[in-house]
């Protein structure tokens, strides 16, 4: 009797049926515009596991059965030794102990008195943030981030800043997992804490920026929804705060951003398919409208030596083009290209410095960056550079560039079997010398290969997947087990970089492959657009189409694929398990977005009206009949389903714990294999779990500790 055989006689926690009435279309006011009237009605059996919060006892035992009957299966399994051998191997290849790259703070050049780095230490969870002298060579402990996680069962420390003056630090501090964050500002001499009228900030996006004498802070706060909506600053000298910018728009969320030599700030606020950017110099009291908002005009704004530089999609150029304006009339009429539309090119982003541009962009599937240099105030298109570097995967991308006036830069690059690696460059002398290569213990990268497959979709495009293997350890016989790994969503791109973690499943003979699917931006922005709203299937075709070419091409043999999703990377793997079961052998779907129709029509889940741009909005008809026939939850029958396993947290405010919860106990009650599928929540985390790098390590373990029972 081999695992799941066994492990299918053991008893689940019971889970009540309890019918529940959905409606979709013209319930209330809320639901949007040209929604279904009358409403269509969809059964949910559990829909009792959704409380908002999360204070519901019924619902609280319900998961703490569900988590307490995983461990004992994993037990049973004796999977338990396999995941401390598997932590130990993870840890096997990490240098515990280890500085980050010494670097200016974002305010200062390089000839700043301080750098500044992060060190981990061996046996210490979290990260220390400290800073070198210049001149004397002394390392400064700042901020021990182990000290305030003591005792604690969640904390995570995020966007840490130091002034341009040097003197204060600040961060973000979240002990909930729900991504609101209290914002702590220390006086560096001192150590005090300095008191503030800055609120609780969701995501805790803020910055520090100084205008003339003063300093301030700019940061956004979020709805009740999370939706960020408002731009504010904050005085640090008289306490004041003073709303900047605030959109109402249910569909738009606001950010912003400076110009690299601080002349300008931009206000976006964008929704998914609509951009709508204004500016502000520091002398200005309100913001300018950059031109008209116009429905799927997609731009971005940057500054550069008196011009603005506009990444657009205007005139169809789905990849983009980058056009120019000057500041005295910046409507649409007044733009000019710059550099034309080039099908198989996808600008990403500019870097200005002021005697070069650094133009980031992405071309069959490699991340590059072009240099045109800027002399006696004129663009020297035609002797524009790339940045070399020999590896035949290529993820170059801008590690620094803290000083506007100057000309060294530093870039980094890493592939598949490549670790991280920085350079600094002269992009006068276009040469560069490589700073540091990331240690990797016990790894020799001469081991392992890696390949570019395509597999066919379902209406002939071509899908690119990225394979890694050990070459002693890998036949073309179709006899390796393979683990796939894809997101697809957001424009999102898993690129194909350097991991650490895969090198235990490569050792023991695991080929493991990327899905660059369509919904992500492998390809470009139009490879994004094909995987999104109506189009949104052919991300799940993809997938099930690079499994099958895996097995095809004997990658990999029939029922030998483990598949990784998390957050809608999980909505990817559920989708793929309810539309082909048969392909895949396990299933790990890390806080998984896949009760898609129910989140998807109710205004009062955090994120779900932006997202009516992502997805579509199921209470209109068109939409509803594209989305019913992907939604995972809502696609499970009785057939024979891949082992499961569905990972969740109780406090995340981006894919609600419930979702994994139904989805398991749905999926149980129609699966008529004998396949074992099982639920794991962390009940004090939110999305992205905790930040202690040692439980995330034995996360890892677990999950594959679990793969490798079910094989």
């Amino acid at each position: 009797m081999n695992l799941t055989q066994e492990n299918s006689l053991s008893k689940y926690p019971p889970t009540e049926r309890i019918l529940y009435k959905r409606e979709f279309g013209a319930v209330d006011s809320t639901r949007g515009n040209d929604t279904m009237n009358p409403p269509i009605t969809l059964d949910d059996n559990y829909n009792w596991l959704r409380d908002d919060t999360r204070k519901d006892t019924k619902v609280l035992e319900h998961l703490k059965r569900e988590n307490d009957f995983t461990e004992k299966v994993m037990n049973d399994m004796d999977a338990n030794s396999l995941k401390d051998t598997m932590y130990q191997e993870l840890l096997s290849h990490v240098q515990e102990t280890y500085d980050s790259y010494p670097l200016p703070n974002s305010d200062n050049g390089w000839g700043s008195s301080y750098y500044y780095f992060t060190r981990t230490v061996e046996g210490k969870s979290y990260p220390i943030h400290c800073r070198v002298d210049k001149m004397t060579n002394t390392v400064q402990e700042l901020l021990d981030e182990n000290i305030i996680a003591d005792g604690k069962t969640c904390c995570d420390i995020s966007n840490f800043c130091v002034t341009k003056d040097h003197k204060y630090m600040s961060y973000g501090i979240d002990l909930t997992g729900n991504e609101k964050y209290d914002l702590k500002i220390i006086n560096i001499e001192t150590g005090k804490e300095v008191v503030h009228d800055i609120p609780e900030l969701t995501y805790c996006d803020y910055s520090w920026i100084n205008i003339g004498t003063n300093q301030y802070i700019y940061y956004t706060l979020g709805d009740m929804t999370n939706r960020m909506y408002q731009l504010w600053k904050y005085d640090f000298n008289t306490k004041e705060n003073s709303m900047l910018y605030q959109n109402m728009d249910e569909l738009v969320n606001v950010n912003y951003y400076f110009s690299h030599d601080k002349k300008y700030t931009f206000i976006c606020a964008d929704s998914y398919e609509t951009s709508d950017v204004y500016y502000m110099t520091n002398d200005m009291s309100q913001p300018t409208q950059f031109t008209s908002k116009i429905p799927k005009h997609k731009y971005t704004v940057d500054y550069h030596e008196g011009v603005f530089l506009i990444k657009t999609n205007k005139d169809e150029s789905t990849n983009f083009k980058i056009m120019i304006c000057n500041p005295d009339n910046t409507d649409i009429s007044k733009w000019i290209d710059f550099i034309e539309y080039r099908e198989e090119i996808y600008f990403k982003n500019i870097v200005e410095l002021k005697n070069h541009l650094l133009i980031c962009y992405k071309k069959d599937g490699h991340n590059l960056v072009r240099v045109i240099d800027y002399k006696n105030s004129a663009y020297d298109l035609l002797n524009s550079y790339d940045i070399e570097i020999e590896d035949s995967i290529k993820n170059i991308g801008i590690y620094a560039t803290p000083q506007y006036d100057s000309n060294i830069i530093m870039f980094s690059q890493n592939s598949l079997k490549s670790p991280p690696s920085i350079y600094e460059m002269n992009l006068d002398s276009r040469k560069f010398i490589l700073k540091r290569k990331k240690p990797v213990p016990n790894y020799n990268e001469d081991l392992y290969d890696t390949e570019r497959q395509y597999a066919v979709s379902q209406d002939g495009t071509k899908v690119p997947i990225s394979i890694v293997y050990r070459k002693d350890k890998f036949t073309m016989d179709g006899t390796n087990p393979l683990y796939l790994y894809g997101y697809g969503s957001y424009g999102a791109t898993i690129n194909p970089t350097f991991r650490t973690s895969v090198l235990p499943l490569l050792d023991r003979g695991f080929v493991f492959a990327i899905a660059h699917v369509r919904g992500s931006s492998f390809l470009g922005f139009k490879w994004y657009m094909d995987g999104k709203m109506e189009t949104k299937i052919n991300t799940f075709h993809d997938f099930n189409a690079c499994a099958e070419h895996l097995i095809r091409e004997k990658y990999t043999f029939s029922k030998g694929i483990t598949i990784e999703g998390g957050s809608a990377g999980g909505l990817l793997v559920g989708a793929a398990m309810t539309m082909r079961p048969e392909l895949y052998r396990t299933v790990i779907a890390d806080v998984p977005f896949v009760d898609v129709m129910n989140t998807m029509c109710d205004p009062s889940i955090p994120l779900t009206i932006p997202e009516w741009e992502q997805w579509g909005n199921p209470n209109v008809k068109k939409f509803y009949d594209i989305m019913i026939k992907y939604s995972p939850y809502d696609n499970i029958n009785k057939t024979s389903y891949p082992n499961l396993l569905a990972l969740g947290g109780l406090n995340d405010p981006r894919v609600a714990y419930w979702e994994p919860a139904k989805f398991v106990a749905k999926m149980r009650h129609y699966n008529v294999g004998n396949s074992l599928i099982l639920l794991k929540t962390e009940m004090e985390q939110g999305h992205f779990g905790g930040m202690d790098r040692y439980k995330h390590y034995m996360e890892t373990a677990f999950n594959y500790a679990f793969m490798l029972k079910t094989y």
